[in-house]
């Protein structure tokens, strides 16, 4: 092992470990000066150099392999390219520990991302059907409505928003439906009803009430997806109700059954022979 392979070596670890002179420097508490000249084929740096320098760039092998390295190039400085001095045999090139290499971005294909579900399924694909959107132009992060709207679980949730909505605006249901006229007129009796009421608006009528408030077509996109996922979840949760409603009617009745099967077998017990008397008589009958 020469000098100049144990400088390649060196720099070779280096590149593959993704840290710059003054990032390695810095981690093993050297001077960027003397990690530069550790590798510049001038002279060989000390061992104690050496040994952090490998340690540094995350060198988890054998580092007696890098002390005999180091030895050799010694020698090699010294004009005695034999291993006069130790006997040992020296080492080829590809002797050393395979190196800790840092896995390159562009040489694995990135990893896809596990598909979510439920409401950040949702808010993703709003935030999505935004960026591609060229009419969007002030829908940001920053807005306070679009984020309330993700944060909406209950259809009281949405209920208010709405009320807030209709505040900001600063409109009177009056006004409110002389602007519905340009779609489907709406009487202010029935604002006041889904207004005060708990219930969620259907979507064409969420239409209607969102334009009347001046509401911008790619802004109204995260209020259909909030309403949506509110009654998709509102459909689970009655399937699972009615799960557990069936299941404790069977748990009920395997326990009537169970509590009532010796008064049933009682009752066949009962039963049988006097069903089976009338038969008995017929049999010479029956039989020549």
């Amino acid at each position: 092992m020469s000098h100049r392979s144990l400088v390649l070596e060196m720099r070779k670890l280096r590149q593959d470990s993704g840290l710059t002179i003054s990032e390695l420097a810095k981690r093993i508490n050297y001077s960027p000066t003397s990690v530069s000249q550790a590798t510049n084929g001038k002279k060989v740096p000390s061992w104690d150099l050496v040994h952090a320098f490998v340690l540094g760039c995350g060198f988890e092998g054998d580092m007696e392999t890098w002390k005999r390295a180091h030895r050799a190039a010694l020698r090699d400085t010294k004009g005695t390219s034999s291993s006069e001095d130790t006997g040992e045999t020296p080492l080829p090139r590809l002797a050393l520990v395979p190196r800790l290499r840092r896995t390159s971005e562009q040489s694995l294909p990135a990893p896809q991302p596990a598909q979510p579900e439920g409401l950040l399924a949702l808010v993703q694909q709003a935030r999505a059907f935004e960026r591609k959107d060229r009419r969007v132009t002030s829908v940001t992060s920053g807005d306070h409505m679009h984020t309330a709207l993700a944060l909406c679980t209950t259809p009281e949730d949405v209920i208010e928003l709405m009320n807030e909505l209709v505040n900001d605006k600063t409109l009177s249901l009056k006004e409110l439906e002389e602007r519905s006229r340009k779609h489907y007129p709406i009487s202010n009796s029935t604002f006041t009803q889904v207004l005060s009421g708990n219930t969620l608006p259907t979507t064409e009528w969420l239409h209607i009430f969102l334009s009347a408030c001046g509401l911008e077509e790619e802004r109204t996109v995260m209020w259909h997806f909030t309403v949506t996922r509110i009654r998709i979840s509102q459909m689970r949760q009655r399937e699972r109700q009615g799960v557990l409603k069936s299941r404790r009617r069977l748990r009920g009745l395997y326990k009537v059954v169970k509590e009532k099967s010796g008064l049933v077998f009682l009752a066949a017990a009962l039963w049988i022979p006097l069903l089976t008397i009338p038969a008995l008589h017929k049999l010479p009958a029956i039989i020549p």
